[in-house]
């Protein structure tokens, strides 16, 4: 047995443990007459994703409840500004992308849930949101709630003079980045290049590349594509860098080993999403076949499910988005059933509008937590948006994020941009 075998099968033994429901007091692994010796009701069930010792957050006092929610769109960003009773206020954002469409459940099965209650319950509030869609399963719910979730946050951080990342427990400073490419369309040299010349220029010492096509059938940009980009990008930067490769849910079992084999060939660190994300079982073919650390997650949010795919050892990093999950709340309840079980949670962050700001500030807070991601596609629309929604721009100095360091997010929304964006409102 190599050591790479022991540790995943303690890893999965962990896991498994950790992620088990806690009975009364019958031990994991204790007959079933034991479990069912509490009186019906009084078993400890941990739900949506609380660890047995999950402890509710409170953070500010009770006494200040929801009165207004309200977005504004543009394109395909949408922050949320949330008011309390006595007119203080917080900012967040849906998941981005489709953006018209999060805004409407928002308003339509969201935010009438919330309105009236107390700002200090943001589990209750996560929660009665989560129950109250039932029949809505989970994703367009869920990149809603990240909006309300994310602005509550940024109010409990202006009422209390405090960055929200020491509310977790952490402190504001710079955070090692990787760059993240998002492009399949561009040549392998001009790849390359662009990784070799971002190290020298911004002192990057990590980057991630994409793989295969996203959803892809084992099928690739261009022919041969994943298989010779893998050495030249590594050739390109040299061999102090660590490298990432992002698969999208492209692959079966048997290529995503053959391509993983292949990474561990040129020193590749980590193999994001090798196998549809949903086939759970698949991606556990390939994380137990490869030495190679699999991660995965960014597109999850159904906590239930989160819970299997840690105690089934499907992947050895978690990537919760801080937006796809549901919130901050939530993606810090996977980040404590995955840290458990002894597993790491590098957080997703694809772009940089404010779910990279959630990001750095979760980071910055966990005992492990990974690098974070950071885009690397300046040009892409979805930057030139964010840069021009809020302030200060997110940037990287000497392979750092640099992170705002005012109370709550720490940004300043721009006005200008609030005045040419759709405004929709949700009032008590």
């Amino acid at each position: 047995m190599n050591m790479e075998t022991s540790r995943r099968d303690f890893l999965k033994t962990a896991a498994w443990v950790a992620a088990a429901p806690v009975v009364g007091r019958a031990a994991v692994g204790a007959t079933s007459n034991a479990q069912q010796a509490h009186a019906p009701g009084r078993g400890v069930y941990p739900y949506l994703g609380r660890t047995a010792d999950y402890r509710e957050w409170s953070v500010v006092p009770r006494g200040l409840v929801i009165t207004k929610v309200e977005t504004f769109r543009r394109n395909m960003l949408a922050l949320v500004r949330v008011t309390a009773s006595d007119g203080s206020v917080g900012w967040g954002q849906v998941a981005p992308y489709e953006a018209n469409i999060t805004v409407d459940v928002l308003h339509q099965m969201v935010a009438r849930r919330v309105l009236g209650k107390d700002i200090a319950d943001i589990d209750a509030i996560n929660d009665a949101v989560i129950d109250a869609n039932m029949k809505w399963p989970w994703s367009m719910v869920c990149r809603a709630l990240s909006g309300v979730d994310t602005a509550v946050w940024d109010l409990y951080g202006r009422l209390l003079n405090k960055p929200v990342a020491e509310l977790l427990g952490g402190t504001v400073r710079p955070l090692v980045a990787y760059g993240s490419s998002m492009r399949r369309d561009i040549s392998l040299a001009d790849e390359a290049a662009r990784m070799a010349r971002l190290k020298d220029e911004m002192g990057y010492r990590a980057f991630k590349l994409r793989l295969g096509t996203p959803t892809g059938h084992n099928r690739d940009a261009a022919p041969g594509r994943s298989e010779a980009i893998i050495p030249a990008v590594r050739k390109a930067v040299g061999d102090d860098v660590e490298l990432f490769a992002d698969a999208n849910s492209c692959y079966t079992p048997d290529v995503a080993i053959e391509i993983g084999r292949r990474l561990e060939d040129a020193n590749y660190a980590m193999y994001e999403e090798p196998c549809p994300y949903w086939e759970l079982e698949w991606t556990r073919e390939v994380t137990e076949a490869l030495k190679i650390e699999v991660s995965g997650g960014e597109q999850d949010n159904d906590m239930a499910q989160w819970r299997r795919m840690i105690a089934m050892g499907a992947g050895d990093i978690v990537q919760p988005d801080i937006c796809y999950v549901g919130g901050l709340t939530r993606a810090w309840r996977v980040a404590k059933m995955a840290e458990a079980a002894g597993i790491v949670t590098k957080p997703h962050a694809a772009n940089v509008s404010l779910v990279t700001v959630f990001t750095m500030h979760m980071l910055a807070a966990l005992p492990k937590g990974g690098e974070g991601e950071f885009s690397i596609e300046a040009d892409a629309g979805i930057t030139k948006e964010a840069r021009a929604m809020f302030e200060p721009a997110l940037e990287v100095k000497d392979g750092k994020a640099v992170m705002p360091d005012g109370p709550g997010w720490g940004i300043r929304v721009r006005e200008e941009w609030i005045q040419q964006a759709e405004r929709k409102v949700t009032e008590k």
